[in-house]
Formats: structure tokens, sequence, C-alpha cells
């Protein structure tokens, strides 16, 4: 999986926050990194700059690769004129890419809007592939030179459009040998009080709340003994709760996930979450790395 990815830089340090993750991937997957950078139509004068800039740092990430395995990884180094969200979507559809790895921030335009901003966001839309979102901040993991990812957290709804980031999920946990950890929030029916009475008997609500919860346990119980049967270690978390995205946060923590996979749309209504505003809550405050699996996904 991920035999090549993508990784569009704009020449800040924000964005290549994104390096030590290409260099995970390179390191444990063998793929092929490609450093890209787009320039202005009318900035032919920058076409040398840029590709030194990029040539240095595919330096940099081939001696860092090579602190901890033998092996050359490939990589390209590519600079085009044009706009950078559609030149990225037109070269994901005109060429073999199986991942986008981008910052969810940067000083070029990359900053947290209606999802995470216009290019991002952009990419996160249109392409047919996973987008691994990186946030600012620095990772203390990168400079102890440990592993970046050792737990992986994978939010449901229970509808099968959530579960198509369960085979990307699946195939990180079986490559990198590490454990996922399902997690779905069952809908509280009433947020407040256990029971009320609406011109009529009292509702139990309380009951109601444990018999959406124990449905919730059921179906994850049933996806825990599939996914065991593939021989990856795997675990569930169900709560009850109101705000899917904030319980997904308060999971993280407590487990300690290092990257939360999640699809890009789930199915809504009363007990199952919208999930496109959940995944725009999660990444608009959220603290680790966001693996996008598009609905769409090839």
């Amino acid at each position: 999986m991920f035999e090549r990815i993508l990784l569009p830089l704009d020449g800040t340090e924000t964005g290549e926050i994104v390096l030590p993750y290409g260099e995970e991937f390179a390191r444990e997957l063998g793929s092929e990194i490609i450093l890209y950078q787009v320039r202005g139509p009318q900035q032919d004068d920058q076409e040398r700059m840029r590709m030194a800039y990029l040539d240095r740092l595919s330096s940099t990430v081939q001696e860092d690769v090579k602190k901890s395995t033998a092996k050359n990884i490939e990589i390209i180094t590519k600079v085009q004129a044009g706009e950078p969200a559609q030149n990225i979507c037109d070269l994901v559809n005109n060429n073999k890419i199986d991942l986008i790895i981008i910052a969810s921030v940067s000083s070029a335009g990359l900053k947290i809007g209606k999802l995470i901003g216009s290019v991002a966001d952009h990419v996160c839309h249109t392409v047919p592939i996973p987008v691994l979102l990186i946030r600012p901040q620095v990772n203390p993991k990168a400079k102890n030179e440990q592993k970046l990812f050792t737990k992986l957290l994978v939010p449901l709804d229970g509808s099968d459009l959530s579960k198509r980031a369960l085979p990307v999920a699946e195939k990180l946990a079986e490559t990198l040998n590490i454990p996922i950890t399902l997690f779905e929030m069952a809908t509280m029916m009433h947020p407040y009080n256990s029971s009320i009475t609406v011109y009529g008997p009292i509702i139990d609500y309380t009951k109601l709340d444990a018999d959406i919860k124990k449905q919730a346990e059921e179906e994850m119980t049933a996806l825990n003994k599939e996914i065991k049967q593939k021989g990856i270690d795997v675990t569930s978390i169900v709560t009850l709760g109101n705000d899917a995205a904030i319980e997904i946060e308060k999971v993280t923590e407590t487990i300690g996930a290092d990257l939360i996979i999640m699809t890009t749309h789930g199915r809504s209504g009363l007990d199952r979450w919208i999930m496109g505003s959940v995944v725009e809550k999660v990444l608009r405050y959220g603290k680790v790395p966001l693996l996008l699996v598009n609905a769409r996904a090839r």
C-alpha cells in the first residue's frame, strides 16, 4: 500500500512538517516519495531556485531514512507552474499516487477555514485517494527518532461509509505491526434529563440510552471479532454522548493514539453522526495527524 506518496510543499518550515511522515512510510513501506512545488505562471525565473530547494530536501530525506535502513528510497522532485490546489488534483488524476501528505496549516494559504482552507480543503474534497493531514506543532517523537505511529484510532458511526476507513487502517496496522482501537459514540436520546413527561407517560431516556449503547457495543464486538481473525491487534471502545468530535478527542488522549483514520462522509440521522461535520471538528481542534479516506477512494 501507499507505493507512491505525494508531499506538496510551499517552501516554508511549516510546510516541511510533512517530511518526517513521508520518511516513516518510505522506511516502513518502501514508498516512493514525490516532493512537489507549484510556482506562479509568471515565475519562470524561480524554477531553478525551487528545484534546488526540493533537491536539498530530497538529500535530507534520503539521509534520514538511511539512519535506520540501508536501503535507498526513490525520491522524485517536481516543480510545475499553475494553481496549487488544481495542480495537485491533476497530478493525482494523471499519475498513480496512493497517498497525499499535506500540512493542515501553512503560510501559503492552507489555513483552517471551512474545513482547513483553500488548498488542502479543495484537495480533500476532490481527490479519490487518502489524504494525511499533519498539524503544525512540532512532534517530539520525530526528534527522538521514534516511530511516529504506534496506535491507530478509527472512529465509526455504524454506517457502511464510515467503515471504508477500515481497510486502510487494517493494512497499516498489519504492515507497521501496531494496534487499532475502534471507537463509536452512541448518541444519547436526551442530553439532560433521564426522563420527561410530554403529554403522556414518562419516557425512560436512561433505558433508551442503555439500549442504544448496547446495540453499538454488539456491532463493535462483531467487528472486533472479524478483524482479529485477520491477525490484527484490535480493541474497541463505545461511549454515550452528544458530541462525537469531543468524544473522539477524549479517547485519543486516553489511549495515546497518534493517528486518527476516518472516512470523510457517513450517514446522518437521529442515531448516527454526520461524519463531515465531525471530521471538520476533529481536524480543527484535534492534536494528532488525521488520515482522511474519501468515500470515493479508489
